[in-house]
């Protein structure tokens, strides 16, 4: 390095730290906090969650108020922190205690430069879990500002993060307005004021009474058609009055619903689709020959099915009729008490070619070409919906789960068809304008926030965030203070030399 600022000094980062290996096991000390990697952001110096010692098992690495955890752990991550607390930590951390040549609140803004990522990146061990020992990155050379300009870097890096962070929030207001526009535009298809001006132009051919009927008729022919396939696969004659068996979908109680557009109809969800549940997983199905991937509740959000943790399970020949998924199944979480996560609902849309569902998500498939999945699914994502969903799986036990039966019996708001179709359309068009937005803001805030970050650290560690003061006792003062203070309690430390052993008489 040349051209240092007035006062630096080129070093090795081991020169300056000073690292801490406590170690212990959590069963050896009081009930603390932990921080493991998990519980770090990414870039941000921030701790986003915590633990307790209690919850771990092996052993711990030990840091006091102030101290610097470096996770050596996949370096590209930069997973740096100051706590201003004491506690346990993963061992996937290295502990840094303060020194007189290095203040540990610059510490972490060196250790989170994009310049020292790169180099642990380079000198990681390992291609599954890289990992950085603290002996290559104490060969980590960088310029050493004097302390008090230290300090002063310190407190404007923190300004000016401040101020980026508060950015970041005034964008985050943004996501929180385009999730109320959504919001809105769901409610507005359900309760008939998107399509309003559009009704008033084109008076429908049939209401959604007469289109209910429809539904049911075909719902009623498609159970007669594979009744007789039956019957005739097993070579079987007709049994008389053998229609009758057939079980009329309820109704639904339309008392308290809202009240609904002029040819608009109540309709349940057991009157326009079938209700069928998933695969109970257990040990048994290990053994079965024909392996599916499933989904199962972690992968259903709503309005969006992710992919990219799909399991396998085995299912049996007779199974797989009901338990595998068609392009515009919707599936619908069953809950587990939580009245949050209580029916969110998604629609397949054929990503896998065969792909199976867990008992925990409720399959609804709509009855025929009349019923269109999205139109219920519009609905079941409204503010409406949700609360007749939360109404129907409310228990008396301040639980909230759905079942087969409750799912069945949910209230649906039915259009006429061409009017679902428009609303459809116009639904669509605004959220997917709306989504583009939000990605955008969010990745772009992402990206600037990152860059902007690594830009300050950059002018810090190059001399131009502040200004130098000749009068300062220099860096390379600091350095001897250190060597001295190291050599000093390396002669303290050292082994006294063994007694002579006796001889034994003979």
């Amino acid at each position: 390095m040349s051209g240092l600022p007035t006062g630096w000094v080129e070093v090795e980062l081991g020169e300056v730290w000073r690292e801490s290996r406590a170690r212990t096991r959590p069963t050896a000390i009081v009930r603390t906090r932990y921080i493991g990697l998990e519980h770090v952001e990414s870039g941000t110096n921030r701790i986003a969650a915590e633990g307790c010692s209690d919850d771990v098992k092996s052993a711990v690495a030990e840091f006091s108020q102030g101290d610097v955890l470096y996770g050596r752990l996949r370096p590209y991550l930069n997973k740096v922190i100051r706590p201003d607390f004491s506690g346990v930590s993963s061992t996937e951390f290295l502990v840094f205690e303060e020194t007189c040549a290095l203040a540990n609140a610059f510490l972490m803004y060196l250790l989170s430069s994009s310049e020292l990522v790169a180099y642990a990146n380079a000198n990681s061990a390992g291609v599954n879990l890289p990992r950085i020992s603290a002996k290559r990155l104490a060969k980590y050379r960088f310029p050493l500002p004097p302390l008090a300009e230290q300090h002063r870097i310190v407190a404007r890096v923190k300004s000016l993060f401040a101020r980026l962070h508060n950015g970041i929030v005034a964008l985050k207001g943004t996501e929180i307005k385009l999730e109320r526009y959504r919001a809105s535009v769901l409610q507005a298809v359900v309760e008939g004021r998107l399509t309003e001006q559009w009704r008033k132009k084109n008076p429908p051919e049939e209401s959604g009474a007469e289109l209910l009927r429809r539904i049911l008729t075909e719902r009623r022919n498609h159970w007669e058609t594979e009744q007789l396939a039956k019957f005739e696969a097993k070579g079987k004659n007709l049994p008389r009055q053998w229609k009758k068996k057939y079980r009329e979908p309820v109704g639904p109680d339309t008392s308290g619903l809202p009240h609904l557009p002029d040819g608009w109809c109540w309709a349940t969800v057991d009157q326009l689709a079938t209700v069928i549940g998933g695969l109970t997983k257990n040990p048994s199905r290990s053994g079965l020959p024909v392996k599916y991937p499933y989904l199962r509740v972690a992968n259903v959000y709503a309005d969006e099915i992710r992919l990219d943790d799909v399991r396998t399970i085995g299912v049996s020949e007779s199974e797989l009729a009901r338990v595998v998924l068609r392009p515009g199944d919707l599936l619908i979480v069953e809950g587990n008490g939580s009245a949050a996560q209580i029916g969110r609902v998604a629609e397949w849309q054929g990503a896998l070619a065969e792909c199976c569902h867990q008992n925990h998500l409720i399959k609804v498939r709509c009855a025929g070409s009349e019923c269109k999945p999205r139109w219920m699914l519009l609905w079941l994502l409204s503010a409406a919906g949700r609360r007749t969903v939360q109404r129907k799986a409310s228990s008396t036990s301040g639980l909230y789960t759905l079942s087969l039966s409750k799912v069945r019996a949910l209230p649906v708001p039915l259009a006429p068809a061409r009017e679902q179709a428009w609303a459809i359309r116009l639904a669509d068009s605004k959220c997917d304008a709306a989504g583009i937005v939000q990605r955008q803001v969010e990745a772009g805030a992402a990206i600037r926030a990152a860059a902007l970050r690594q830009s300050i650290l950059k002018r810090a560690f190059e001399g131009g965030l502040v200004p130098q003061d000749p009068n300062e006792e220099p860096a390379s003062v600091l350095l001897e203070h250190i060597r001295a203070e190291r050599e000093a309690g390396s002669k303290r430390r050292k082994r006294r030399p063994a007694r002579p052993r006796r001889k034994r008489k003979s």
